[in-house]
């Protein structure tokens, strides 16, 4: 509807400016025309602006309040603060793989699996490892370690 709207005032002003074109010349009600011109966009973007924020829904969640500076913490049943949620990220649990070692068998997220199959997570460098399997050198990144760095390991 904006769009719509906007195309046909941008035509409208564009048409009405080719009518009244004169040779340019300097004149002092220009600048009397220049601010009219700067405040009719600003009032047509103000509308936009104001339209647009009519199409977001009015409920206030409960418990908060709209003007408040303050974020309200949540409560748990016995109304004791609860503490606040981290996000998370999700690796993927084709990754997660067994290699064998000479210490026996370790679980672990091989680091070119992620790197294909999560291409948008960075991984701690803390977390990662080299360890040499029965295939050669493998770079993986241990599960406890990006767990405690707030990633989601995945379990099989």
């Amino acid at each position: 509807m904006t769009k719509k709207f906007m195309a046909t005032v941008l035509a409208a002003s564009i048409a009405l400016t080719s009518f009244t074109a004169a040779p340019a010349m300097a004149k002092p009600s220009d600048g009397v025309r220049i601010l009219q011109g700067l405040a009719a966009l600003y009032i047509i973007n103000r509308v936009i602006k104001d339209s647009k924020d009519h199409r977001q829904p009015e409920a206030i969640p409960r418990g908060r309040d709209r003007h408040s500076t303050t974020p309200q913490r949540r409560h748990n049943q016995w109304g004791q603060p609860t503490r606040p949620r981290r996000h998370t990220m999700k690796l993927p649990g084709r990754c997660m793989k067994t290699f064998y070692t000479r210490r026996g068998e370790t679980r672990a997220y091989g680091a070119r699996c992620v790197s294909k199959h999560a291409p948008r997570l960075s991984l701690p460098q803390q977390c990662k490892r080299r360890i040499l399997t029965d295939r050669g050198r493998r770079n993986v990144y241990g599960p406890n370690c990006l767990r405690s760095h707030g990633y989601n390991v995945a379990t099989r």
